[in-house]
């Protein structure tokens, strides 16, 4: 008995081993593996694309000039994703919306924004429907704007507008009609806010990408804007060019 319930114990301790060998991957696990990546991404150490199974199945909805399937990571990095990082003169800066998983699938939404080689903004919004197998993705669908994509390709600077960052017009004071606000944006990325007769009442870092500014204020607080038309919106606020 004693040797019967030895082989069934040394049985138990080998199953359990040989579970734990290939690791868990539940619902909270893909979707903990995604949101990793995804931050990882974002500081610039990595993408979600090293999630890729080697034999990944990735479709690219729409019928746009990279429309269609892909078989296999290096077919998909060399025929898509290297190709649409050639057209831009910037990495595509992520940002997140949102994620949801559900067993093996995880739905990422997200955004990005970065500049083209001809010095236009490229900005599109994404849904990637993802399916993981032991920890990487092996299929995944990319719902997106495949005109913007396609732009990159077949317009030029004489048929768009270039950016706000390409042409460093952000450079110098912005100030409300009523004068109340000035609002200097300084070679150095730094920023000097004066309000009324308080000056340098805010002073912090800002960066510039495309048409979107972004702020961390010396104090700690963030604050972001955008240029439209020559007029910086920022905060609830409407500033102008001063000449």
């Amino acid at each position: 008995m004693k040797i019967i319930y030895a082989i069934l114990s040394l049985g138990i301790l080998f199953l359990f081993h040989a579970v734990s060998a290939q690791g868990n991957f539940g619902t909270e696990e893909n979707k903990e593996a995604v949101v990793k990546a995804f931050g990882q991404w974002q500081q610039g150490k990595g993408s979600l694309f090293d999630l890729l199974d080697e034999h990944v199945e990735w479709r690219v909805s729409g019928n746009g000039s990279f429309s269609g399937t892909y078989k296999g990571k290096q077919h998909f990095m060399e025929k898509a994703v290297i190709p649409i990082n050639d057209r831009l003169a910037t990495e595509i800066t992520p940002e997140l919306i949102d994620i949801n998983a559900d067993g093996n699938t995880v739905w990422l939404h997200w955004q990005g924004t970065a500049t083209a080689k001809n010095g236009a903004v490229y900005h599109n919004e994404y849904a990637w429907k993802l399916e993981f197998n032991k920890g990487k993705i092996v299929k995944a669908v990319a719902f997106l704007d495949i005109q913007a994509l396609d732009n990159l390709s077949t317009t030029n600077s004489s048929t768009m507008q270039p950016t706000i960052e390409s042409t460093k017009e952000y450079i110098g004071m912005w100030v409300t009609k009523d004068g109340y606000i000035r609002h200097e944006l300084l070679p150095n990325n730094r920023y000097d806010e004066a309000r009324g007769n308080r000056k340098s009442a805010y002073q912090g870092s800002y960066k510039v990408s495309g048409n979107h500014i972004d702020y961390v204020d010396d104090t700690g607080f963030t604050a972001d804007g955008e240029f439209k038309d020559g007029i910086l919106y920022h905060a609830g606020m409407i500033l102008y060019k001063e000449k």
